[in-house]
């Protein structure tokens, strides 16, 4: 295994002027790694909608919100809570999740530099938003009435979350490789699920809470006439 010290310092990643301490390149290939990722969530999403299928109650939109809040969760508490783990050692790792990462990085290579406003950000992830995904995803499975509070807080969190993000590196995106395939890909197409899909589940939010309120209002009301 090939091993690079400060004074060896070579690397593929943007800006060229990054220093990653003792960076160790990926022994696994780009292509098994991008196969590994997507075999994994297929898994994960596909049994998910299953088993929030078994519920006769639940329609096929409420399996898809229980899929994307399960998928979510795992993702916040699970990968990225590995990051926030090792994000000081990172580039020297070379385990799977570690060679994950170092991937991901040709699209930000702030998650090699362990830059500490991005450290803020997903500990906010992994800490808040992360169990705020499976409470949103507990209430769908089981069709509680708070179904509808928990996703809309949940979509305010990965919009809030996913602007930042992007803002962070903005204008020149000075962390991504300028490979067109490296920023369209890695850092537009993969964070942006998080910006469109709650987009989507809070104006469904917005309208089940309103419709439900005004229900509510009309039947105090009628109430309210009777004992007159």
């Amino acid at each position: 295994m090939e091993f690079r010290t400060h004074d060896q310092q070579q690397h593929p990643y943007y800006p060229k002027t990054l220093e990653l301490l003792n960076y160790v390149p990926n022994q696994t290939p780009m292509h098994t790694l991008l196969i590994i990722v997507g075999s994994t969530m297929s898994l994960l999403m596909v049994g998910s909608f299953i088993l929030a299928r078994t519920r006769t109650k639940n329609p096929k939109s409420n399996a898809l919100r229980f899929t994307w809040f399960i998928f979510c969760g795992v993702l916040h508490c699970g990968f990225e809570a590995y990051w926030i783990y090792h994000h000081k050692t990172m580039a020297e790792r070379s385990d799977l999740l570690a060679e994950l990462w170092k991937e991901y990085a040709h699209g930000d290579s702030r998650y090699l530099s362990s830059d500490y406003v991005l450290l803020s950000l997903e500990t906010i992830t992994v800490f808040i938003w992360g169990p705020l995904c499976f409470l949103a995803a507990r209430a769908i499975f089981f069709n509680y009435p708070q179904q509808y509070l928990w996703q809309l807080m949940a979509s305010m969190a990965h919009l809030f979350s996913t602007t930042l993000y992007f803002v962070m590196d903005y204008p020149d995106f000075a962390s991504c490789d300028p490979h067109p395939f490296y920023f369209w890909i890695y850092f537009v197409s993969f964070n942006s699920p998080w910006f469109i899909i709650p987009i989507i589940l809070f104006i469904q939010s917005f309208k089940s809470i309103s419709l439900s309120l005004s229900d509510s209002t009309k039947r105090c009301i009628n109430n309210y006439k009777k004992d007159i």
